[in-house]
């Protein structure tokens, strides 16, 4: 249900966004590629709708988009872009005390002699063993908020190894409940050292112990500290992505980079982090990644010497983390590796946002969102400054669904029209009129001077 003030706000708002729509012309569909019919609910002043990877391959950019209604009349709009990734984790570390276990000594000495006179028996206690780590504990009492992962650190060992590890939680040290469970290791690639760390928890609660133990574990392993990872807002949602395939080597420009990987993305996403995934999930690269707006450059860095993998590792699947790189709205991408990628394929993963148009819409109903144009469109300032005036806090706006794509003018949308040439074909009108009359004027004096008498 609407709040009062959002609904007095958003009728204004429908007002202010009728009269910017009744000044505009309206627009034949056949000048876009392609458009989608909207689905929106009954009698919304104001609705948003979602933009899709279909929407952003057929526009260059936001200014060919346009929200049309019955008669072709755009509708004012304006992108409400996702925001840069940010940090929504507060992280408390914690050291890690040892849990030992004494065992009972080495195997006892039986010394057995034999005399005339019988034979005895000495038994020799073995000596005592030395204690052992079984576990390892957090003292989490002054913690006041749950956390949704632990990250662990360890001491660096001369060798790569995997561990299974299991989380428990005690408010008193005697009850222990399993809380979470992963795999942990140390890895070698390219020359680095990887390690992945991260355990996730489930139902923890705030305060208490946490005990970590291992399986597997390399002989040597000892937990110096762990990180408490705590989520301060909600996940947000899951980004869309694009897989997208070299080009072949004829696709490439004529200064293409010595075993640089090219690819088309095929549309200008909002691209917020991105992956290399390698074919049979088994590979690694270390590479520098550059985007442009053209495959003739010129080519922006985007990450310089990062490290790329997929591999198996006794028998469990590890890959790095996508890479974030900000906000890149560009189309192709260029991924020059440290050392030729021989045998290996790979793809580019890129991610992106789910961002919407926001849309005030009046009378007019049904309306249809429509992308790839040469004609006059795009989002309108106007209608984004009105609606942070009128409603600086963010309203219930309702969503609308789009429809299945529809072909509209195709890719001769995106051909400009040749303009009649009204100016030239005007000059040319006057310079033929005033030689004409000059003409006109030449032949009547030439027959007035023979009229005269000698």
């Amino acid at each position: 249900m609407y709040d009062r003030k959002v609904l007095v706000r958003t009728s204004a708002f429908g007002v202010a966004a009728a009269c910017i729509t009744a000044t505009a012309m309206a627009l034949d569909p056949l000048e876009f590629v392609a458009g989608w019919p909207i689905d929106a609910p009954a009698g919304a002043e104001v609705f948003d709708v979602p933009l899709t990877a279909e929407v952003y391959a057929a526009a260059a950019d936001i200014e060919q988009v346009a929200v049309l209604d019955a008669n072709g009349g755009p509708l004012s709009f304006f992108r409400r872009s996702a925001p840069l990734p940010a940090s929504t984790e507060r992280r408390i570390t914690l050291e890690a005390s040892p849990l030992y276990v004494t065992g009972s000594g080495g195997a006892p000495a039986v010394g057995v002699t034999t005399s005339e006179r019988g034979t005895s028996v000495t038994v020799t206690p073995g000596a005592p063993a030395e204690p052992g780590v079984v576990a390892f504990v957090l003292d989490a009492r002054s913690v006041t908020e749950a956390p949704s992962t632990l990250e662990l650190d360890w001491r660096a060992l001369p060798q790569p190894f995997l561990a299974d590890v299991r989380v428990e939680q005690s408010s008193d040290l005697t009850g222990w409940r399993v809380i979470g469970d992963a795999a942990i290791a140390t890895l070698a690639i390219g020359g680095a050292e990887v390690r992945h760390t991260r355990v996730p928890v489930r139902g923890a609660s705030p305060g208490g112990y946490y005990r970590i133990t291992t399986e597997r574990a390399a002989r040597d392993w000892y937990l110096q500290r762990a990180v408490l990872v705590i989520a301060e807002s909600a996940a947000a949602m899951p980004p869309l992505t694009a897989r997208v395939s070299p080009l072949p080597a004829s696709a490439l420009p004529p200064d293409a980079a010595p075993e640089a990987l090219y690819f088309d993305s095929g549309a200008v996403f909002p691209v917020s982090a991105l992956e290399l995934e390698f074919a049979g999930d088994a590979g690694w690269a270390r590479a520098d990644v550059a985007a442009s707006p053209s495959l003739a450059g010129p080519w922006q860095p985007i990450v310089k010497g990062e490290l790329f993998y997929e591999l198996a590792y006794e028998g469990r699947q590890f890959a790095n983390p996508s890479v974030v790189v900000g906000r890149r709205e560009l189309r192709y991408w260029r991924v020059v590796p440290a050392a030729p990628l021989r045998d290996t394929r790979v793809e580019l993963l890129l991610e992106f946002p789910q961002e919407h148009l926001r849309v005030g819409a009046n009378a007019g109903a049904p309306f249809m969102l429509v992308a790839g144009t040469v004609a006059d469109a795009g989002p309108d300032p106007t209608f984004a400054a009105v609606w942070s005036e009128l409603l600086p806090q963010p309203g219930s706006v309702p969503l609308a669904r789009l429809g299945p794509r529809r072909e509209l003018g195709g890719a001769a949308a995106l051909t400009a029209p040749k303009p009649f040439p009204w100016r030239t074909t005007v000059l040319w009108a006057v310079l033929v009129g005033g030689a004409l009359v000059v003409g006109v004027m030449a032949v009547r004096l030439a027959r007035e001077m023979h009229a005269k008498p000698s």
